[in-house]
């Protein structure tokens, strides 16, 4: 009964989702906090694949998300592709660089592979900081557009960006389900919950933890190109391990466990976060984070499992 009621609660917000921009069209700011809670949901979906599916907790998403974004804006810039050709270079860059790396990395468990992660994402965003070919520490702007235009992914009206940002989430949502419910998604979870037992039953971890790991870059890598076309400038602050924990809150708040645990958490948390720091920002900086502490630390103490704990038995182990 409970899961029938989450899943009439996602229909009734995709409805709600669907409609909002004919009533806030005329609300830049609005439109932008949205934008941003979808942008941010669809990363944290991309870290609950590895964090919360299959056990391997990073910390380091944020730099996915700046490689596909570098990668993207220097096409653009520097070889004068246009921006929806350079977005599969920019996945397979990411997927390349995600695989070559971590898959000597994944002999690491625990806290041990969780520094890898802060040491790579740091170690990267260094390199951009010192590479004059990718602007070094001013970063790099995309061409300005006049009006809106598909071709070039330029548009001066929010609510096409909302709109893109919103099927980005579903459609990502869509791919976790579909991999959470496959034979994939079961060799995961049995790595997350015993990587020995997943060996003795002949799931080969290592395998399975890279094939997660560049799933879950690419999906990254697809946001950084949405983050750089939207904001038409990046650069290495977006890398920051702050920025990569900010990914990691929504699912933890949410439920880790659950493909729904990002979109949840992502949505109401990203949305409140923005709307409590331009209401009350000037009177209590950093409330936002504040919020988000607070949350955090109410959902580990009372509720482990997340938010959507409440409709799952598991919840009250």
């Amino acid at each position: 009964m409970k899961r029938k009621l989450l899943y009439a609660s996602i229909l009734v917000l995709v409805a709600v989702m669907l409609a909002l921009p004919n009533y806030i069209a005329k609300m830049p700011y609005i439109l932008n906090v949205f934008i941003l809670a979808f942008y941010m949901t669809t990363m944290s979906m991309a870290w609950n694949l590895l964090g919360g599916m299959t056990g391997q907790n990073s910390i380091g998403h944020a730099c996915f998300m700046g490689i596909g974004a570098y990668t993207s804006v220097l096409c653009v810039v520097k070889f004068g592709m246009n921006p929806w050709a350079s977005l599969p270079i920019a996945i397979i860059v990411t997927a390349g660089i995600t695989a070559l790396v971590f898959s000597q990395c994944f002999i690491l468990r625990g806290p041990y592979f969780t520094l890898v992660t802060i040491a790579f994402a740091e170690a990267v965003r260094q390199v951009i900081l010192n590479w004059d070919f990718a602007g070094k520490a001013i970063g790099l702007g995309m061409p300005y557009v006049r009006g809106n235009s598909w071709l070039l992914f330029s548009f001066r009206d929010k609510t096409i960006y909302y709109y893109i940002a919103f099927v980005m989430m579903v459609l990502v949502y869509a791919l976790m389900k579909y991999i959470d419910n496959s034979k994939l998604g079961f060799a995961l979870k049995t790595i997350r919950e015993d990587e020995d037992v997943a060996a003795a039953i002949g799931i080969r971890p290592l395998k399975y933890k890279v094939i997660a790991v560049v799933i879950s870059a690419s999906v990254s890598a697809v946001a950084g190109f949405f983050y750089a076309c939207y904001y038409r400038y990046i650069d290495p602050n977006i890398m920051l391990q702050s920025a990569s924990v900010e990914l990691v809150l929504p699912a933890i708040i949410g439920g880790s466990a659950f493909v729904e645990g990002p979109l949840i958490g992502g949505i109401l948390m990203v949305s409140l976060s923005e709307y409590l720091r331009n209401t009350f920002g000037g009177i209590l900086p950093g409330i936002n984070l504040i919020l988000y502490a607070v949350v955090l630390i109410v959902v580990i103490r009372f509720r482990p499992t997340g938010i959507l704990g409440f409709f799952d038995r598991r919840g009250r182990e």
